[in-house]
């Protein structure tokens, strides 16, 4: 039996119909779309799309195919009712490989209908159903407190048989409570009743200052945790005013007339308040120079300051840096370069010197009333005996002679000095004995006592009522040649210490002391 030709035409026109269905419902799945009359009268643009959800944002990825021109695109999306156009922003155009994201375009938790559009002709690329979930609630914290300052009143306690004041404190209204850490900052006031909160901080550690006008800034470190509150309780005391503390850290000990001196000194403002003041520098009561010098709160100033000592300086000097709230002095030595002083007496004891003596009268005289102080290098030919009620060999001087005895009725100091009798004799065969007497203490750390020679060497012996410190010493009462014998190294202490941390002797000294070190 025959068909009509009627019937396979149409059999044919379905089957066109129902294949070009197959592809265009393929073509979806996959995120591929034919878009017609775009591009040239003849061609179809092939795009394919994707449309997903980051969070409440959506992301439209161009996975393939044709670039498009961003103004001819658009996202719509359907919502709870709602319809929303999303256009692409111009110039310039869409090309494979690209994201375009649109912030916040879909609800969390409600179904999202999404389409991208080609709009001049009408046909949508690409279309989904999005369901985003929204982002995961962040934990936060809190920080809350009270702000106090000191009360302008006070009042009086009884306590027993006594009177007291007691200060109290009242809450600060209008303080400025700041917190920062954990990426953010934050502010806030306190109330009327002195109190402030401060919410939603992501945990973490924070530093919490509060402060206000005349009070001194307090700042405390914290740690908030998720869903809870931490307590940071100020209490702001008064700004104290600007008070410059002054130090003298470095000075010559020693300075020739007509030579400059520099005395380097450091004025700091210990007061919390910015301040001016004068800064007084003088030598023997007569000031030098004056500047005014302003510092904040806390902060240091180095100064370096000048003086040129003239004749009528020589002699113990004593220098001063002063503030309105502190001094600082210091005391140097002026010598006269053309003189020959070695050594002066100072009688009364306040380190200025009554009389001064050359080498020679320093032999001859003997017998001293006061402390006496030897300053400058001395060299004798013979015996060198004297008394005083101190004696002091300055730090790097150097005495020698045939014999040398110290006698004082209180302390000796030769600390850092050198004494030396060494190969004094006929042609340097023997050396002469020191003989240190002292009621006091003797101080002969880092010193240098030398009696040492050929054959002969002189004894050295050290005798004090008090404490002896030999600490870092050098003692040589040693023959340099064989046949030679050595002298005696002799120390005693009648009711101190001997020290001798670090000393150096040759021969072993022979120590005799209440309590030895």
């Amino acid at each position: 039996m025959s068909h009509p030709t009627t019937d396979r035409a149409q059999s044919e026109t379905v089957g066109v119909i129902l294949l070009v269905t197959v592809f265009v419902v393929s073509a979806s799945a996959i995120g591929v779309a034919y878009v017609g009359g775009v591009g040239s009268d003849t061609d179809e643009v092939v795009v394919s799309a994707e449309l997903s959800a980051d969070g409440t944002d959506l992301r439209v990825d161009h996975l393939g195919g044709d670039a498009l021109a961003n103004e001819e695109l658009a996202v719509v999306v359907r919502a709870e009712g709602n319809s929303t156009r999303y256009p692409f922003a111009p110039p310039g155009e869409f090309a494979p490989g690209e994201r375009r994201t649109f912030s916040d375009a879909l609800i969390a938790n409600a179904t999202n209908e999404v389409g991208l559009y080609h709009e001049p002709s009408g046909e949508q690329i690409e279309r989904t159903t999005l369901v985003p979930k929204p982002d995961p609630t962040v934990e936060t914290g809190s920080i809350e407190g009270t702000v106090v300052g000191r009360d302008a009143a006070s009042f009086r306690v009884f306590s027993g048989a006594s009177f007291g004041v007691r200060q109290s404190v009242a809450p600060l209204s209008g303080a400025v409570v700041t917190v920062d850490g954990a990426g953010s900052v934050a502010k806030t006031r306190t109330g009327s009743d002195g109190t402030y909160r401060i919410d939603g901080l992501e945990p973490g550690e924070y530093e919490v200052s509060a402060s206000a006008p005349g009070l001194a800034v307090s700042t405390k470190r914290v740690d908030v945790g998720r869903n809870s509150t931490t307590t940071a309780e100020f209490r702001l005391d008064p700004l104290r005013p600007a008070e410059f503390d002054v130090e003298i850290v470095d000075v010559d000990r020693r300075v020739n007339t007509g030579d400059p001196l520099t005395v380097e000194a450091t004025v700091k403002n210990v007061g919390d308040e910015e301040g001016t003041q004068p800064i007084e520098f003088s030598a023997a009561g007569t000031v030098i120079g004056s500047e005014p010098l302003t510092l904040a709160g806390g902060e240091r100033r180095e100064l370096s300051l000048t003086w040129r000592p003239d004749l009528t300086d020589v002699g113990t000097v004593e220098l001063a840096v002063a503030s309105e709230n502190d001094t600082a002095t210091t005391t140097v030595e002026v010598f006269d370069p053309e003189g020959d002083g070695v050594a002066y007496v100072d009688r009364d004891g306040d380190g200025i010197a009554e009389e001064t003596f050359s080498a020679t009268e320093l032999a001859a005289r003997g017998e001293f009333d006061g402390h006496l102080v030897v300053f400058d290098d001395t060299d004798l030919r013979g015996t060198l005996s004297v008394e005083a009620d101190r004696i002091t060999l300055r730090d790097g001087v150097s005495l020698s002679a045939g014999s040398i005895d110290l006698d004082a009725d209180g302390d000796v100091s030769i600390a850092g000095a050198r004494i030396d009798t060494s190969f004094t004799g006929w042609f340097g065969l023997s050396g002469g004995d020191i003989e240190i007497d002292s009621g006091g203490r003797i101080a002969a750390r880092g010193a240098t006592v030398t009696a040492t020679a050929l054959a002969a060497p002189g004894d050295i012996d050290l005798s004090a009522a008090d404490d002896v410190d030999l600490t870092n010493g050098v003692f040589n009462a040693q023959a340099t040649v064989f046949f030679g014998s050595n002298g005696a190294i002799v120390v005693e202490s009648e009711r101190g210490t001997v020290t001798t941390d670090g000393a150096w002797f040759a021969p072993d000294p022979t120590v005799e002391a209440g309590d030895e070190d």
